[in-house]
C-alpha cells in the first residue's frame, strides 16, 4: 500500500527528531573531524516543517521560510561554506527521500521533498543578505567546520 502525501507527511513530522539524528550521524560519518555541521541548528526544524507542509498540502517553497534555528557561515571562505552547505543539503535530501521510500510514499511525495530541499538550499545560499525571520546566520571568523582534536586514550577536547 502506497502512502498518500498527508500520511507520509504526518509520519515525517512525527519522526523528525529521529531523522535529524540520522542526518547528524551521516554528516559526522562523512566529516568526522567537523562538529557541529553548518545546518545542525536548523535540521530538526526543517525536517518537522517539511513533514508538516507535505501533510497539509502546502507548497514546498514554504518549508524554508518556516524553518527556525541557526546556520553557521564562515566569513573567510564563502566558497567553502557554500560547498559545505551543499553537501549537508544533499544529505538532508537523502534522509528525506530514504524515509519516504521506506514509508512507501508515492513518487509525488518524493519529488515534493526533493523540490523543498532545492529551494531551501537556494535560500541558505543567500543568508548573508538575509533569510527567513526564524533563521539566524552566525558568521564565523574561523574555518566553517570547527574541528575536534582526539586525545590519547580517547575522547575529544
Amino acid at each position: 500500500m502506497t502512502l498518500d502525501r498527508r500520511r507520509a507527511g504526518d509520519a515525517l513530522a512525527a519522526s523528525s527528531e529521529d531523522l535529524a539524528r540520522v542526518w547528524r550521524a551521516g554528516r559526522a560519518s562523512a566529516r568526522p573531524a567537523a562538529f557541529p555541521g553548518l545546518l545542525d541548528g536548523v535540521v530538526d526544524s526543517y525536517l518537522l516543517q517539511a513533514g508538516d507542509a507535505l501533510a497539509n498540502g502546502r507548497d514546498p517553497a514554504l518549508v524554508w521560510p518556516a524553518t527556525e534555528g541557526m546556520v553557521r557561515l564562515a566569513v573567510r571562505d564563502p566558497l567553502r561554506t557554500t560547498q559545505e552547505l551543499d553537501a549537508e543539503w544533499d544529505l538532508v535530501e537523502e534522509v528525506l527521500v530514504a524515509a519516504l521510500r521506506a514509508l512507501d510514499a508515492d513518487e509525488d511525495a518524493v519529488e515534493w521533498a526533493r523540490r523543498a530541499v532545492v529551494l531551501a538550499r537556494a535560500g541558505a545560499r543567500t543568508l548573508r543578505r538575509g533569510g527567513p525571520p526564524g533563521v539566524l546566520p552566525v558568521i564565523l571568523h574561523s574555518d566553517p567546520a570547527a574541528t575536534r582534536v582526539a586525545r590519547a586514550g580517547g575522547g575529544f577536547r
